[in-house]
Formats: C-alpha cells, structure tokens, sequence
C-alpha cells in the first residue's frame, strides 16, 4: 500500500491508539509523550487534532477509542508503530504486552 492510497484519517487513528497503548500500564512517561508527538508530525496529524485527544488525556477524560476498520488498512504499520512507542521508555510492562497481543488478534495479523 502506498501512503498516497492510505486514507488520511488513519494517522489520526494510529494516533489515538498510540495514546491508548501509551497508557495501558496506567500512566505515561515523558518519554511516550515526546514519542507520539514525533510520531504525530512525521504521519502529517493535523495539531488541532493532536491537541484534541491529548486534551482527554490532560484532562483525565476517556480517550476517543481508534477506528479499527481504517487501521486494518496496514495493521503492520499499525502493529509496528505500536512496538516502536512500547519501547521509547525502555521499559516494557506487562499490560503493553497484552494490549500489542490483543491489538494483533483485532488487527488479524499472525506473525
């Protein structure tokens, strides 16, 4: 798949389940932080949109849930960008875990 063939809101989607994986372990460090933002500018996520799911996080709101059906678009992609935010902190926990097995059952990815 080409990026030009993706549709533009799954970055955003990839954004807002990086948030949801950022937090699984129950808090999220500085490291994840600065890790989606990078992440955010290199996929082209519109700021105000960044602003606006990190606006729940901020404020201790529910976080908006991604869309799975734009994100089985490249679950690879998906599934990597996922691993490369698990590691930025260095430290792995076991919810990450679970949430990069669940999120490849969901995905349907089997490698």
């Amino acid at each position: 798949m080409t990026p030009s063939s993706i549709d533009p809101r799954f970055h955003i989607e990839v954004v807002k389940l990086l948030l949801q994986v950022a937090t699984s372990d129950g808090h999220i460090t500085r490291e994840e932080v600065e890790h989606l933002v990078a992440a955010a500018r290199a996929m082209s996520v519109p700021l105000e949109e960044l602003a606006e799911v990190t606006r729940c996080l901020k404020n201790g709101e529910p976080l908006p849930p991604p869309n799975l059906g734009l994100l089985r678009a490249d679950p690879e992609a998906v599934i990597q960008a996922a691993r490369n935010l698990m590691s930025s902190d260095s430290h792995l926990h076991g919810a990450e875990i679970e949430m990069l097995r669940q999120l490849r059952e969901l995905l349907g990815v089997t490698r």
